[in-house]
This record gives C-alpha cells, structure tokens and sequence, in this order.
C-alpha cells in the first residue's frame, strides 16, 4: 500500500496501525481503516490527515449540528459526519467532513461505506488538507455526481458553495448580506458570519431561525 503523510498544522501522533507501503483497493483501504483513523484512497494511495485544530472542529459541530437538525426535522434524508467514508472506485474511497444524502439516496448507504457520492459534500480547509480538498478530492466530488460542495475555509475565514454542471463546478451565489441558499436542500440557508463568529451561535436557536425564515435574498 502506498501511503502519502499530509504535513500535519500541529503535533501529529502515527497511528497504531501503519499503512502498507504499496497501491491498494478500496477493500483493502476500508479493512484497514480504524475508528481513530481519518484517511482517503485516491488513485491506490492512502492519504493520512493530521488532527484538526480546534477551529475546524468548532465549524464541523455547529455545520453538522444544525444541517443533520434541519434535514431531521424536515424529513430530507440524513446528514453524517467525517467518519463516513464514500466509494467511488476500486481505487478511489474518501472520508468528507460532512455530507447529505437525500431520502432518494439511502439505498447506497452501507454498514461501512456509501456508494458513489451524496448530494452535498462539506470540506472544512485545514493547511494540511487544502492542497487535497481543493484539488483531487473536489474532481473527484464532481466526476462522481456530488450536486453540490461546500468548501469552510476558517484561517481566511472565507466559505465557497459549488454546484455541479454536467460534471464541472460552478461557483454559487451568497448575497450581499452573506447569506447561502442551497439548491439541493430545500429551505436550507446559512449565514456564513454563524461560521466565524467569535461566540458559537446556539445550535438550537439557530435551528429555528432557519426554520421560520427562509433567508434573505
């Protein structure tokens, strides 16, 4: 198995169980992932991701606190977290941040991975993943039929939305009050200031705010 290290933002401790050191396919990538473990499979190579600042970690509970509610609530489908692992190939696996996957969609959805992508990806940038996130991870989110991607970038504090078109991403609107609708989950909107805020915004409250209003144009 071949194993590729992503430089790591802080101190980075191996895990117990090392790679293999020679190309792999997904079974193999998926047997020897652990629950400690955060890696992808792309073209045959594993790539290791360091632990996350507290930063990313505060964006990915409050992101997946009030996405998994909201979809909860309005019977969408379901929203999972980082450990979900996707399937695209025998030599492409990948483990996103966050995604959604609509009711439509459940049936891909097995014990230990899902077939092919969801409908919304959410990639939450760190120094030693953006190379990744932005560049291989995003193709392949795009060449596998993910409708749309949410890339949190919180060292420059900037949020991007994707939509895909025949294959390609194209960049989605945020108004000028910074406000994102999607397209792909119905009466879902966020504003992107919730994301950087000083103060974490109260999950539940933020919930409802939702839920009653469905945003400014």
């Amino acid at each position: 198995m071949e194993v590729e290290l992503l430089k790591p933002s802080a101190p980075f401790t191996p895990t117990l169980k090392p790679p293999p050191i020679k190309r792999v396919t997904f079974d193999e990538y998926l047997d020897w992932l652990t629950e400690e473990t955060k890696a992808d499979l792309i073209d045959g190579v594993i790539y290791m991701q360091s632990p996350p600042a507290d930063m990313h970690e505060r964006i990915f509970g409050f992101l997946f606190g009030i996405l998994r509610a909201f979809v909860l609530r309005k019977k969408l489908g379901i929203a999972r977290g980082s450990r979900t692992t996707l399937k695209f190939s025998e030599a492409n696996g990948v483990q996103p941040d966050i995604v959604f996957i609509s009711n439509a969609s459940r049936d891909r959805v097995h014990p230990y991975y899902m077939d092919g992508a969801p409908e919304v990806v959410v990639e939450i940038l760190s120094p030693s993943t953006r190379k990744l996130d932005r560049g291989k991870k995003m193709a392949l989110y795009a060449k596998y039929g993910a409708l749309e991607y949410w890339q949190i970038d919180p060292e420059n504090q900037i949020a991007e939305f994707f939509r895909n078109h025949n294959g390609a991403w194209v960049p989605m609107a945020v108004s000028d009050d910074d406000i994102f609708h999607s397209e792909v989950i119905p009466g879902f909107w966020l504003n992107i200031n919730w994301l950087f805020a000083e103060e974490e915004p109260d999950t539940i409250e933020t919930v409802m705010t939702i839920l009653a209003d469905n945003g400014k144009e």
